[in-house]
């Protein structure tokens, strides 16, 4: 190794140590206390604090370590590492669904192997080796030979079901498509309807056809998605945040509607109604059965407000279908992740449907759309926009569609109606971008 490299392997360690002594700083000044170790029961603001400066250096000693890493390892050490964790997912896999983590006592205490596999009804051998290889990363303790507990990691998929519906679904049905990546694109396949997602290829059916055929497995990432949602996505705290801000929305005796289109069974429509105690809610669906299911988790003291209306979502609507006896209220339109799915055509179909209703009157209607964006290229570090590029790659591979950048769906956008005036945000977290748009109609003559 000549001087130079190793001068390099000290300027990125220095670098790291550098910039750890600043993070320090800041968590002292936010009265942060680092975590000492990943013990049950452990927590540390550092990992749910979102303040600008924390989360720049933090992502930067991250990315820091990730090169001193591959400096380290050099190419064939890296991708070995790089395609051996797969034995680690299915490790891991095997352990959720078997329900062995629930096994393991949560106050710190350890359990044998052997006592597991009795629980469970797994071979005490294999299950030995599953264990002990998931341990390795820190996600199970193994203190004494051939006894388990609890990290925070373990703790987190127990105490959290909708967090452990996430990975379950991610080392399962994403696992099982992107091994089909390859095969699916052996031969033309285009984006959207015209060609195969790697999903259906593996399946021999859209994801969420398969889904509808294994139930259990369409629960599971039901609750992965709505944990997805709270945790990990901005889009909803986008638009609880904009209704917040909005001056036509919970002024003097004002009753707001907020019209959820594809709104399946209405759980962010629940969210809001609790938020917002003076909002009326309508759930728009093409599936009786989602409404019906929405319906029935209703709590009682949100009857009154929300309510289930069943439709093609693509037919043209008229004002009257909203505005009611009260003709004064405030009316919003939301999609909330719905356009993402749809070719230009139809998403463009889609969009126009709202324009009887936003030209009937005077300030009429607003139409709010929350979607994924594919970040510009250059916008992250490498080690950051991965993420976003896994993003790409996922929604490509599981449903062949295509993740629009803003500029994308700004010209879609318009492309529905040169009337539409559009506002744009988009707000970006570790995991995801969402772009929230505005869309007004623009007056004869504007």
């Amino acid at each position: 190794m000549s001087l130079a490299e190793q001068n390099k392997l000290i300027e990125v360690a220095e670098v790291i140590l550098a910039n750890t002594s600043e993070l320090c700083k800041k968590l002292s000044q936010h009265s942060i206390v680092p975590p000492a170790s990943l013990d049950v029961g452990t927590s540390s603001g550092l990992w749910t604090t979102h303040d600008s400066d924390i989360g720049r250096l933090r992502s930067s000693i991250l990315g820091q370590i990730q090169q001193l890493d591959k400096l380290l390892e050099g190419p064939h050490g890296f991708l070995h590492e790089y395609v051996s964790t797969n034995w680690e997912y299915g490790a891991l896999y095997a352990l959720l669904e078997h329900d062995v983590l629930e096994k393991i006592p949560l106050d710190g205490s350890t359990v044998t192997a052997a006592v597991l596999a009795e629980q469970t009804g797994l071979p005490a051998d294999k299950l030995l080796r599953i264990c002990r290889l998931v341990a390795t990363v820190g996600i199970l303790q193994e203190p004494v030979e051939g006894s388990f507990k609890h990290t925070a990691i373990s703790e987190t998929l127990v105490k959290d079901e909708g967090y452990k519906s996430f990975i379950h679904f991610q080392l399962f049905e994403t696992r099982v498509a992107s091994a089909h990546l390859a095969d699916s694109l052996k031969k033309p396949n285009p984006f959207w309807k015209e060609g195969q997602a790697a999903f259906e290829h593996a399946w021999g059916m859209p994801m969420y056809d398969w889904h509808a055929k294994n139930p259990e497995k369409g629960k599971r990432f039901a609750q992965a998605m709505e944990s997805v949602s709270k945790n990990l996505d901005a889009g909803n705290g986008m638009i609880i945040d904009w209704l917040s801000r909005s001056k036509n929305f919970g002024q003097g005796d004002k009753s707001p509607l907020v019209v959820e289109v594809s709104g399946k069974t209405g759980s962010f429509s629940h969210q809001l109604a609790t938020i917002f105690p003076n909002f009326h809610l309508e759930v728009q669906d093409s599936s009786s059965q989602l409404l019906q299911r929405g319906k029935q988790s209703l709590p009682r003291a949100l009857a009154d407000r929300v309510r289930f209306n069943q439709r093609d979502l693509f037919e043209p609507r008229p004002i009257k279908e909203v505005k009611g006896d009260n003709g004064s209220r405030p009316v919003v339109f939301l999609l909330r992740g719905v356009l993402w799915n749809l070719d230009d055509s139809e998403a463009i179909k889609l969009l126009q449907s709202f324009i009887p209703a936003m030209g009937s009157v005077v300030d009429g209607p607003l139409l709010v759309i929350s979607d994924l964006v594919s970040p510009a290229f250059g916008t992250f570090e490498p080690h950051v926009e991965r993420a976003f590029r896994r993003r790409d790659v996922t929604l490509m591979t599981m449903h062949n569609v295509k993740q629009r950048t803003a500029s994308e769906w700004g010209k879609l956008i318009q492309s529905a109606s040169s009337k539409f005036k559009v506002t744009y945000a988009e707000k970006f977290t570790s995991h995801s971008c969402r772009g929230l748009w505005k869309v007004q109609l623009a007056e004869d003559g504007a």
